[in-house]
């Protein structure tokens, strides 16, 4: 959707267009060409609390109904859900730039080199630290339990949980 479409069905939704919001969400597309893996850096539930964290907690609701019309009801717990996803893919030329980007707002960015598996219809492996999403191929363990915690990462962790 368009930003302008997005402020729009938050004014009907919510009593406020929340445009700062829709552009702070989508402020990554034109670096990325518009394309589909733009939605990878904020588009997922760490996003919306980093949305709380820019514009305070009534933005969050505008940050949940922006990703999920944008990805057809589905709010995904982090950027891991999209490297499963073939059509949201960085392409080879922007990947550390996108990692960089991740990490800058997220405090860490998954790793794009492993292979990533879930299946859309299949259940999502839930992990007690929050993370419910796809795993790396033949991981036994939650790649967010395998990650280095930085002070913002484990920050926006514990904000997911009450989500």
């Amino acid at each position: 959707m368009r930003i302008e479409e997005h402020a729009k069905r938050c004014e009907q939704e919510l009593g406020k267009p929340f445009t700062e919001v829709h552009c702070f969400l989508d402020q990554f597309a034109m670096k990325y060409n518009m394309s589909m893996a733009h939605r990878m850096i904020l588009h997922h539930r760490l996003g919306v609390e980093v949305v709380g964290l820019e514009f305070g907690p009534e933005a969050k609701e505008a940050a949940k109904l922006h990703i999920r019309d944008d990805l057809w009801g589905l709010l995904p717990t982090g950027p891991e859900w999209f490297l499963a996803q073939d059509n949201y893919l960085p392409t080879s030329g922007q990947e550390d730039s996108m990692e960089e980007d991740i990490k800058n707002l997220l405090g860490y960015a998954p790793d794009f080199n492993l292979c990533w598996v879930t299946d859309w219809h299949a259940p999502s492996f839930k992990c007690s630290c929050g993370y419910k999403g796809p795993t790396p191929n033949g991981a036994k363990q939650c790649p967010w339990c395998d990650m280095p915690k930085t002070e913002r990462f484990s920050m926006l962790l514990q904000k997911t949980l009450t989500i």
